[in-house]
């Protein structure tokens, strides 16, 4: 694959397009549609409005760069211009592929309890028909092994490590959100070089909550088709389905729950023991014990 752009597009580009200065990099359920919600209120700071995440780095790197690029079209008057695509940690070829493109991008990792994490990625597995409606936790993570395996930070982390300065990497907890969401995001802010005296006004709202399925097979197709219209570059449907209410159609609301997988205290014993190995190399990292905030030891 060339990942350069072509000479007859290079010109059409360079007026309007800056590539990314900025990458979020991960974790999935880890907080980062409300980062992306915030950052996108910042009037210094770019983000697509096709899409919340483009999956390039990871998915689509066959496409080229052009095909990268066309999603940054009107962004070189922005300070900071960002991809929020928390699957790139887990990935094993993200690492190379961004390194190759945007060498010099400051990047983020949204950090959560992985017990917690893990639970909540079974639940959007369970939500969208990715597993199948009676899959217990256990039987999930054999057909699912990310579910455990993308919450493995300090793991995840050794090929960017070797790639990225250790300046370039930096690691955000979530705790740190809920106990002081501006200050968190406002962090984030002057990283990457914008007003971090910016308030916005989602700051303080919870985002993409849990929701229950009122049909398993109905948010099995739903999703489905969702998936395959992003992947068509056809986000404008999918963006206009859920601005009609098409949404509430497939899902009930976020209090409801009463048919939902029950997280047990065997479940949660059961995966601390698949992460204390990990967030014991992460806290030295950090500098933090993260396993005795988040209760793992």
């Amino acid at each position: 694959m060339s990942n350069a752009i072509s000479p007859s597009s290079k010109k059409d580009l360079a007026t309007s397009v800056k590539l990314p200065t900025f990458v979020i990099i991960g974790g999935s359920k880890s907080g980062t549609h409300w980062i992306n919600e915030c950052l996108r209120e910042h009037p210094e700071v770019y983000l697509t409005k096709e899409v919340h995440e483009i999956f390039f780095f990871d998915r689509y790197f066959s496409r080229g760069l052009e095909w990268y690029a066309r999603y940054f079209e009107g962004s070189s008057k922005y300070s900071a211009v960002g991809d929020i695509t928390p699957t790139y940690l887990a990935s094993s070829h993200a690492a190379p592929n961004l390194h190759e493109i945007i060498p010099e991008a400051k990047l983020f990792v949204s950090i959560r309890n992985p017990v917690t994490r893990a639970w909540s990625k079974y639940l959007h597995a369970w939500r969208k028909g990715d597993i199948p409606p009676n899959t217990s936790l256990r039987e999930a993570c054999q057909l699912a092994p990310e579910i455990i395996a993308d919450g493995q930070t300090f793991r995840c982390l050794k090929s960017w490590r070797e790639l990225f300065r250790d300046d370039q990497i930096n690691l955000l907890i979530l705790d740190d959100a809920k106990s002081d969401p501006l200050s968190f995001i406002q962090r984030i802010f002057s990283i990457v070089g914008v007003d971090d005296s910016f308030v916005p006004l989602k700051v303080d709202q919870r985002s993409n909550e849990h929701s229950s399925p009122r049909s398993m097979l109905l948010a099995r197709f739903a999703f489905r088709l969702s998936r395959l219209l992003h992947r068509s570059r056809l986000h404008s449907i999918v963006q206009f389905a859920k601005k009609i209410g098409l949404r509430n159609v497939v899902l009930k609301g976020s209090a409801d729950k009463s048919k939902d997988p029950v997280f047990t205290d065997e479940d949660r014993e059961w995966l601390k023991a698949h992460f204390v190995a990990d967030v014991r190399k992460l806290s030295a990292l950090m500098d933090r014990d993260l396993a005795v905030l988040w209760g793992l030891e």
